[in-house]
């Protein structure tokens, strides 16, 4: 065979089991195969034979010292061929224990499905944030903790499990609640001006409910940006945000701000500027909204990912799950600021700092997470640069549904 003395499906090699046993993986499987359809990686044409995967699987655990070869329910009758070889040979004999397959609403995990969605460019590639794949949550910036948490929470089976995506994002979002940093950021910026304001030092701490975390200094400025949500042009009663000649607390800012007027485009109708002056007669505003300077902010890229598909069950859509494809499943806000506190978050990474990764060394951009108060939480993307900062959503508050 190795000769290239028979073409392939003339001759293999197959494993001397016992025929006459009940389990069909014991009837003498095939170890070696004929090949040559392609050639070989290193050495061309020249090799021409191949091992199957019941040869390789278990003698490659053994050679590598694997303890526990965990694979899913439908290679239970595998265990008898992989433990069989492994006695046969006289070689360490790791053990195969199975599971049951975890399943996953809204999304597909299948690689057919997911090679469908790469090849028709609907999503980035295997690493893209709004897919399953072990990559696609790192990139995402879901950290390795999280993960070990979600899977204690589920416990090991072997009945076929299905969960809903917000279990999953929930055991996430309480991971990052009390191991990241916070930091202010605002998506769609509209500059305030301040009238009379000074500029002047404001300390942050890094966690509200953790002073270990410890805390920075960043700049009020008589100009600062705030979210073009957290402003309307017309008032009501039930809006606590800033609107003209209402009082919003900015956090952890000096004094509230009213607004006295704002500027408009008149080819869009956006809102470009506002102008306000400090409310000193209102001690406790309703509400606070976050803000960032002028001085020390960096401007970013801020990717939202939503759900890829728009129904739980996106294989039972009509024409199969590419016509269930979301539209808004990534939105992208392209002039995002964040405040100069993220420097000091970007040096000390990964977040959590004992989390694990920085036993792997310094961690890729994705172990750079953070809390933006009020908005979501964020990692750094694989895609940023000296010159540009892009930020993948990691998962939503838990109050962003009702934020506005």
């Amino acid at each position: 065979m190795k000769d290239g003395k028979y073409k392939p499906r003339e001759a293999f090699l197959r494993m001397k089991q016992d025929i006459t046993d009940g389990n069909p993986q014991m009837w003498d499987l095939a170890a070696y195969r004929i090949k040559t359809d392609t050639p070989h990686h290193r050495t061309g044409w020249d090799w021409k034979i191949y091992p199957t995967y019941d040869f390789t699987h278990c003698l490659c655990d053994s050679f590598e010292g694997i303890t526990h070869s965990l694979c899913t329910t439908e290679f239970v009758q595998s265990r008898v061929s992989y433990e069989w070889l492994n006695k046969t040979l006289g070689v360490y004999e790791p053990m195969q224990r199975e599971y049951g397959r975890l399943g996953i609403t809204g999304t597909v995990l299948s690689k057919r499905k997911i090679l469908k969605l790469v090849e028709e460019k609907i999503v980035r590639g295997w690493d893209d944030p709004r897919l399953y794949t072990l990559i696609g949550i790192k990139r995402r910036g879901v950290p390795p903790g999280a993960i070990l948490d979600f899977v204690n929470e589920l416990g090991v089976t072997t009945s076929v499990s299905v969960i809903q995506i917000k279990r999953f994002e929930q055991t996430v979002r309480k991971y990052l609640e009390r191991t990241v940093p916070r930091l202010m950021m605002v998506l769609d910026p509209i500059p305030v001006i301040i009238e009379g304001a000074e500029t002047q030092e404001v300390e942050l701490p890094f966690s509200p409910k953790d002073p270990k975390m410890g805390s920075h200094t960043v700049k009020f400025t008589p100009t600062v940006y705030i979210d073009r949500a957290d402003f309307r042009e017309v008032d009501s009663k039930d809006y606590f945000r800033l609107a003209p000649n209402k009082t919003v607390g900015l956090l952890n800012a000096p004094c509230p701000i009213k607004a006295t007027s704002y500027t408009k485009d008149e080819t869009t109708g956006k809102v470009t500027e506002i102008r306000a002056v400090f409310d000193t007669e209102t001690k406790k505003p309703k509400a606070f909204i976050n803000w960032v300077g002028t001085e020390g902010s960096k401007k970013v890229e801020a990717r939202i990912h939503n759900s890829l598909f728009k129904s739980e069950k996106p294989d039972d859509a009509e024409g199969g799950f590419l016509n269930d494809i979301n539209p808004d499943s990534e939105v992208i806000y392209p002039d995002a600021i964040i405040e100069s506190g993220f420097d000091e978050v970007k040096r000390r990474a990964p977040w959590p700092e004992a989390a694990g990764e920085s036993e792997l060394g310094k961690g890729g951009p994705e172990s750079v997470r953070f809390q933006a108060t009020r908005i979501a939480y964020f990692a750094v993307d694989s895609d940023s640069t000296d010159d540009k900062i892009v930020l993948n959503r990691i998962v939503s508050l838990k109050e962003d549904a009702n934020k506005n």
